[in-house]
């Protein structure tokens, strides 16, 4: 079973016979020495390709694939604007995840790190999962590119970006017009500078054996 460490975000493989099947435990990250705890698997098989991070994984979501480079989260409802979002967002390469709830949203968020998340207000009405992204963990945090959505949003505004902790934001509607190449802009700038934002950070982590 592959592990991140919630500390430095390395993977460690541990074999399936060392691992308890009925009880928490937890064991020492060999990059960072930080404790990594790990949740009980009772009713899991464990098995090629079964993976689990840090915060544990049930066996209720063996079948979600675990967050990575090329994925992103988009919790918008359908409309044609996550259609076009989900287009650019397979023209940029990334696979979307599309919950179809904020609670399920939650759960992915939980038990995966994406490199790029959408949040609709019309999606989030309780800012529950904006709320779990502005307490998130800073090191998980800086790796998210957060992209905010709603009707009163100004589409590329960086001060309402900046007090929203967003990356960048777009006004839902503009989503729907006839130009559909917003969105294919919206995220070469939003992930270009994401990058760079955090690129010198990044590399000084590297550097040190955290990243």
């Amino acid at each position: 079973m592959k592990i991140a460490c919630p500390t430095c975000g390395s993977n460690t493989n541990l074999p399936d016979d060392k691992i308890p099947k009925d009880k928490d435990f937890s064991f020492k990250c060999p990059k960072c020495a930080a404790s990594v705890p790990v949740k009980a698997l009772a009713g899991n098989t464990g098995g090629a390709g079964f993976e689990q991070n840090a915060a544990g994984m049930g066996p209720d979501v063996p079948k979600l694939q675990t967050g990575g480079s090329n994925q992103a989260l988009v919790c918008i409802a359908p409309c044609l604007g996550r259609n076009r979002m989900m287009a650019g967002l397979e023209n940029a390469g990334l696979k979307p995840h599309t919950p179809e709830t904020p609670a399920q949203a939650l759960k992915n968020l939980e038990y995966y790190v994406y490199p790029l998340v959408v949040i609709d207000d019309a999606f989030d009405t309780d800012k529950v999962v904006t709320a779990y992204m502005n307490n998130m963990d800073m090191f998980l945090r800086r790796k998210i590119c957060l992209i905010r959505l709603g009707p009163k949003l100004e589409t590329g505004n960086a001060m309402t970006a900046l007090e929203l902790s967003a990356n960048y934001v777009i006004r839902s509607q503009d989503l729907e017009l006839e130009d559909a190449s917003l969105v294919n802009d919206v995220l070469a700038v939003a992930l270009s500078e994401h990058e760079q934002m955090y690129a010198v950070f990044n590399d000084s982590m590297k550097a040190v054996g955290k990243a």
